[in-house]
């Protein structure tokens, strides 16, 4: 068994250079520009900035991304609170924090990967906040209702998903704490609207969050394997089994809630057999999939 933590994933540095080189240039008038200027230097870099993050997840050079990541998370952030009107910059923000943290620390640094997707749940909640259906839907106790989760719009698909993803995993990360366990039917409701409204996203990932929370706990503590299992192949279904991410979760939410080691150690192999072309535009994630694979196999006897 390997000794500490997983090993570094190293990711190609190149286009997060290419967004940093592009974010500083335009952002520099932004210190001495009036609003006006501001304003337009904002509208320039957030299509470079999205451009070169869906880049990453292409790229074949997996080297030292990793490393320039937190400081890209540092612009994105301050562009965001900087214009907090901007849904464009939030939607991209909540989305990196997601991906840095799931991708990059959560095996090897759970405490740290939680702060960051508290962070992550912050940026995008703010937003939403100022948004009437969600604060309705947040007075509503215990849960929202379904005539106000109905006054979410296709528009709100983008910045609400990657909020709950970040929510989603925090929770996953403090499930020994009974106020994040109380929070599992209300992210629910929401990713259930979601996937109402475009299941599709993302190559199905609602659907694979939403199978990962209802595989957190076991069956007789409030589990839904059954649903769990359901919608996972539904995330397959719609990504093609290309995702390998996804059959990552299956085995570490859904195989190992129901003690099905068999299931367990034959989706983890796999993944590790999948060819690394499989598929060009989420090569990045495929290679997280796997290194998370490797990590999940080590630790097995932990888990069983």
């Amino acid at each position: 068994m390997r000794s500490g933590r997983p090993r570094a994933l190293r990711l190609s540095s190149r286009p997060m250079r290419r967004l940093y080189r592009a974010a500083i240039a335009a952002i520099l008038p932004l210190t001495a520009g009036c609003a006006i200027t501001r304003e337009v230097a904002v509208d320039s870099v957030t299509p470079i900035l999205e451009t070169a993050f869906a880049t990453t997840f292409r790229d074949a050079d997996l080297e030292t991304v990793r490393e320039g990541i937190p400081g890209n998370l540092l612009l994105l952030r301050g562009m965001a609170e900087e214009y907090p009107g901007r849904r464009d910059l939030r939607e991209l923000t909540t989305q990196a924090y997601f991906s840095f943290a799931m991708a990059f620390v959560e095996d090897s640094e759970p405490d740290r990967a939680s702060l960051l997707y508290q962070e992550g749940w912050r940026l995008g909640r703010e937003f939403l906040e100022d948004i009437d259906w969600f604060a309705d839907a947040e007075a509503e106790k215990p849960l929202p209702t379904q005539k106000t989760l109905n006054r979410i719009e296709d528009s709100d698909v983008p910045l609400l998903f990657w909020t709950l993803a970040n929510w989603m995993r925090w929770v996953s990360l403090n499930l020994d704490d009974p106020a994040a366990v109380a929070m599992i039917p209300r992210i629910e409701l929401y990713l259930d609207r979601v996937i109402e409204l475009e299941g599709t996203y993302y190559q199905g990932l609602p659907y694979a969050m939403l199978a990962s929370i209802q595989g957190f706990r076991p069956q007789m503590l409030g589990g839904k394997p059954e649903e769990s299992e359901r919608n996972f192949q539904e995330a397959f279904r719609i990504s093609g089994n290309r995702m390998l991410l996804f059959h990552v979760l299956y085995a570490q939410f859904y195989c190992r809630q129901v003690l099905d080691e068999t299931c367990f150690d034959s989706t983890l192999n796999e993944v590790l057999a999948a060819p690394d072309g499989l598929y060009p535009d989420f090569r990045l994630w495929n290679q997280v999939a796997k290194d998370k694979a490797h990590y999940l196999l080590e630790i097995r006897d932990e888990l069983f």
